[in-house]
């Protein structure tokens, strides 16, 4: 007969918003549904972002899941993952919750609360069938690995999640389950959007960054054929590739590019990948060029290899120069990212201005060294970190002490998105800038809407006091929630 299971993203929440630029499916939720619904169970994905949280609890009221599982990826959404918890628990008490994905998994401690029955630890495709069967079954939910149980007050920790299989084996995930939502999600100004996966895992062992701890070191791919077959069942003209390091395997790479160019499929593919591997396989670039279009986003974290070396990039300074000269001699749009630390001093605020205004990479963006729980960073800093409120958390404003005084810093901080903003029009022309965007509306690959955050995002982010604001915002967060605690 199989068991109901509902799939919770939590709302909209955060400070300044980061949706205005990108607004994604929940992946997660659904490729976990792919493995429930071939046992008998039925599944059900509600994103609170779009209905809203009344609407969406309707909807699962209507529903009667006998399981929730929401979805706790990023470290902002703790205390809206932990409102919605106290919110199911009101109104479906008897239904057994669980919570995942990324962030829950790498500090399940933090979860340790009475509306939790249990964090789920690890791939969720291997954690969530035995936890469903087992309530099915009504046998001890202790003899599934891959669990941390919530008993009076204290965790149980069930064991090591299973081993993780070949990405091969596991179903596609379950769209069918989101079809009502797919108009609603974008990135920058094209939608709609669909995220896909090609791989999991980093080799690398970036200081900032916990996936390579999520994935206990290990790189799994799929078959060129796997993604062939996962593009044909995707809709949307744009797609958002997850894989952390795109095009880690070249032979790989340029199979997948042949057999997508075969199957005549073309859509317009955003990847990440790094510069040392476009600097020696540029012909990768190429390949994928005829696929569709393509942009390319680019972690560059610093310009120089000290900088690199901090973060434990292993990479090189010349080789992301190197990178941005190759990616527009062919013609494909990047987006470079760099970390802005709050040790910094103005003559590092200008250095990196000045590293922009020579390359003319005018679609940087930048990103606050934030010492994020799970990773190499957070056991290093937590003892510095300034406030244990976790939408601040969201790398673009600083939880560490800064070297300048806090308005100086977001001063620079902002200063340096209206740099690029200045670059850009310098380069494109700002009337250039504004017929292209109306050249996409009018062919229908962006919406108006989506225009508008973004050309708004750019505005707010080159004020200082839009950063100030969220810090005099905190204190007040932290006062409610004390209140509402006491």
């Amino acid at each position: 007969m199989g068991l109901k299971i509902a799939f919770l993203k939590p709302p909209i929440g955060g400070i300044l918003g980061l949706e205005m630029l990108t607004f994604v499916e929940p992946l997660g939720p659904i490729c976990v549904a792919a493995c429930l619904e071939p046992a008998g169970h039925q599944c059900k994905v509600i994103d609170l972002r779009i209905d809203g949280l009344e609407a969406g609890m309707e909807s699962c009221r209507d529903f009667a899941p006998h399981v929730v599982g929401l979805q706790c990826n990023f470290t902002t959404e703790r205390f809206r993952a932990l409102a919605l918890a106290r919110q199911v628990k009101r109104d479906l008490p008897e239904a057994f919750l669980v919570v995942g994905g990324h962030d829950a998994s790498r500090e399940p401690e933090w979860f340790n609360l009475p509306e939790i029955d249990a964090v789920a630890v690890g791939d969720g495709e291997e954690v969530m069938p035995p936890l469903v069967e087992a309530l099915e079954r009504g046998t001890d939910v202790a003899e599934v690995p891959g669990l941390r149980l919530n008993r009076q007050g204290e965790q149980l920790a069930t064991g090591h999640a299973p081993v993780r299989r070949t990405l091969d084996v596991l179903p596609l995930p379950a769209r069918h389950l989101i079809s009502h939502y797919a108009p609603h999600y974008y990135i920058n100004f094209r939608k709609p959007l669909a995220l896909m996966e090609t791989a999991r895992g980093c080799p690398f062992k970036c200081n900032f960054c916990s996936v390579w701890k999520f994935h206990e070191s290990t790189f799994r791919e799929k078959s060129p054929a796997r993604v062939v077959e996962e593009l044909r069942q995707i809709e949307a003209p744009n797609i958002f590739i997850t894989d952390d390091i795109f095009w880690m395997n070249v032979v790989r790479g340029e199979e997948m590019a042949r057999q997508i160019k075969a199957s005549g499929i073309r859509k317009h593919f955003t990847v990440q990948t790094r510069t040392d591997i476009i600097c020696k396989f540029p012909h990768l670039i190429e390949m994928w060029k005829d696929c569709g279009d393509l942009s390319i986003f680019l972690g560059l974290e610093s310009i120089t290899d000290e900088g690199l070396s901090r973060v434990n990039k292993s990479n090189t300074a010349a080789n992301n120069v190197r990178a941005l000269e190759i990616l527009r001699d062919l013609g494909v749009g990047y987006t470079p990212n760099f970390i802005v630390d709050p040790a910094w001093d103005r003559a590092d605020f200008a250095r990196l201005r000045d590293w922009i205004e020579e390359t003319g990479a005018f679609n940087s963006g930048f990103s606050v060294l934030t010492p994020l729980p799970g990773t190499d960073l957070w056991e290093e800093a937590k003892r510095e970190v300034t406030t244990h409120d976790w939408e601040m958390y969201d790398i673009i404003h600083t939880v560490l002490p800064t070297k300048l005084s806090m308005q100086e810093f977001y001063e620079e901080y902002a200063g340096l998105w209206h740099h690029v903003l200045e670059v850009r029009y310098r380069h494109r022309g700002k009337a250039k800038t504004y017929l292209q965007l109306g050249a996409a509306l009018a062919t229908g690959k962006v919406s108006l809407g989506a225009v508008r955050k973004g050309m708004n995002m750019a505005k707010v982010f080159s004020k200082a006091d839009t950063f100030l604001q969220a810090h005099r915002e905190t204190e007040q967060r932290a006062a409610d929630r004390a209140s509402a605690s006491s």
